[in-house]
């Protein structure tokens, strides 16, 4: 689903998602690490993401197989935002940037 939505490749061996490719200004890479003791797998997370256009994301994030968690909306003294939850059971909150 990140791929098709984000433009980002997620290598399940490490738990992170690569944004870009290294070297270059545009790399950025974020890695998902929250275990319980016990279990080596990666648990779900909560992050967010700033996007150029927040319900086109939100649109196509849906159709790549994310859950809505709330569609995009206004919030007093943040961007304008949606949240949605991945296959993996993340949530993912978008800001409208």
């Amino acid at each position: 689903m990140a791929s098709e939505a984000f433009g980002v490749t997620f290598d399940e061996a490490y738990s992170h998602f690569q944004f870009g490719t290294w070297p270059s200004d545009q790399f950025f890479l974020l890695t998902l690490d929250q275990r319980e003791p016990g279990n080596e797998s990666p648990g779900p997370s909560r992050f967010g993401f700033l996007v150029d256009d927040l319900e086109s994301v939100h649109r196509r994030a849906l159709a790549a197989g994310a859950t809505e968690v709330d569609p995009p909306h206004d919030v007093t003294a943040q961007p304008r935002t949606s949240c949605i939850g991945d296959p993996s059971g993340n949530t993912i909150f978008l800001y409208q940037s």
